[in-house]
């Protein structure tokens, strides 16, 4: 009787729990609900991943990590900056503005804030972990506006020189108040006298910025007869109130010329002149040297009433 009472009693036990099957105790889930899970734990992961790496939103985007970045007006530039140190930002503007949502100014005292400003230099320090945005511009002129994206990295503070594309280089827009300065320390023929002086020893005047002969720029037209005189692959160097043209004239006569500085000569033209020659000999060449005068549109003019067709 025991025997058979034990037997009963298993047999009931295995009744009431069953054998465990590794298959059975995993329930089947809906394909369509693994994917749901799927895609929210990748969002999970890539939201974890931007809050320790915040630039990784940016991987697909062009980073640059050169210390001299060019410009175009309306063409946004990202690169890295150094988070909690200051970074200095090189701009081609001589009095620049920074417009930004993102960045705070400095105070009323003249503190600086996460922006701070210096002559043609902006200066960002910042202890966001997101990437940051601002607008430049010359003060007081809203022709051209350069976008920037800053992504903070823990990294050593940066320098970054912004140089705008030979297509967006405006006479006047990137004057520096030390050229104007400068210009304004000596009496006006002097000056020219000076720059032109400078420019045939290979330097550049202070203040003064230099580029390649944009495109967008019409250079001055010399019509010189028996010479070929192009500004086409020259270079402009930009100050405050004068643009200086440099470009190349050869003889391409059979006799020796003197350079006529009058065929270069336009309403805006302050001064030419040519270095190192100014007689050629058939063949040879110089550099031509022509100030243009910054001015605003063209030259007014006026109308004046005939004496022969009457009052």
């Amino acid at each position: 009787m025991k025997k058979i009472k034990c037997s009963l009693a298993l047999s009931v036990a295995l009744a009431i729990s069953p054998s465990i099957n590794a298959q059975d105790a995993i329930p089947v889930v809906p394909a369509s609900v693994m994917k749901k899970a799927s895609a929210e734990a990748k969002k999970l992961s890539v939201e974890s991943e931007s809050r320790a790496n915040p630039e990784s939103g940016y991987r697909g985007a062009n980073v640059s990590q050169d210390a001299v970045v060019k410009m175009t007006p309306g063409v946004n530039q990202i690169i890295p900056v150094a988070i909690g140190h200051p970074n200095r930002i090189v701009t081609p503007f001589g009095n620049p503005e920074v417009v930004s949502t993102s960045l705070t100014g400095g105070s009323a005292d003249g503190e600086c804030g996460e922006v701070c400003i210096k002559d043609n230099v902006v200066y960002v320090a910042t202890k966001k972990n997101h990437p940051v945005t601002m607008f430049v511009t010359e003060k007081g002129s809203e022709s051209q506006a350069l976008s920037l994206t800053m992504v903070p990295r823990e990294i050593p503070p940066r320098e970054v020189f912004l140089k705008l594309d030979g297509s967006s280089v405006v006479a006047g827009v990137q004057s520096n108040p030390k050229a104007e300065r400068w210009e304004r320390s000596k009496p006006y023929i002097e000056t020219i006298r000076t720059i032109f002086r400078k420019l045939a020893l290979g330097d550049v005047p202070q203040g003064y910025s230099m580029n390649k002969t944009p495109n967008n720029i019409t250079p001055p037209y010399c019509d010189h007869p028996g010479m070929a005189v192009s500004f086409k692959n020259g270079q402009v160097l930009m100050g405050h109130s004068l643009t200086v043209f440099v470009g190349v004239a050869e003889n391409n006569s059979s006799n020796a010329l003197e350079f006529n500085e009058a065929t270069c000569g336009d309403w805006d033209v302050a001064a030419v002149t040519t270095w190192p020659l100014k007689v050629l000999e058939p063949g040879q060449q110089t550099e031509v040297y022509v100030a243009r005068k910054n001015t605003k549109g063209k030259a007014p003019t006026s109308k004046r009433p005939s004496l022969l067709r009457g009052k």
